[in-house]
């Protein structure tokens, strides 16, 4: 299923945060790295909350980051980040975010690759069976939390 992340419709999951002073660069608006900032804090809280909710331990790393910047964002202001994971796959799984500022208008979108790692040896690992179930679910969702 193809999503379209500037779609505020297509996420149930959002973390709400104000932005800071020390957000704006010497452009004067909000900077791409703190855009970056917020963005984690959607992705940790979501994988937190409702991915790994009632799950077997399982490990994720970053493997990859995509950001596209659609439009500036000023301080002061308040900003809403999306997450939902948007694909699953054996040794990874794709969450995609999306970044929206005070009047909803889409500032960013990002899709972030997500390795499942073996604590043990460091590297790749399939999934966990209860992991992956859980994860299609998720992807196959409409908005990215248990149908």
């Amino acid at each position: 299923m193809a999503f379209d992340l500037a779609d505020r419709g297509i996420y149930g999951f959002s973390t709400s945060e104000n932005l800071r002073f020390a957000d704006v660069d010497a452009n004067g608006h909000v900077n791409n790295g703190a855009f970056i900032e917020l963005l984690e804090n959607a992705r940790v809280s979501y994988l937190r909350q409702i991915v790994r909710s009632g799950l077997p331990r399982f490990r994720l790393v970053i493997g990859r980051i995509e950001a596209d910047f659609k439009r500036q964002m000023f301080y002061p202001g308040t900003a809403t980040a999306c997450a939902r994971l948007i694909e699953a796959h054996e040794r990874k799984c794709v969450i995609g975010q999306g970044l929206f500022d005070g009047d909803g208008n889409c500032t960013a979108v990002q899709r972030v690759i997500m390795v499942s790692l073996n604590e043990e040896t460091h590297r790749s690992a399939p999934f966990d069976p209860t992991v992956r179930a859980t994860i299609d679910r998720l992807a196959a969702s409409k908005d990215g939390l248990t149908p």
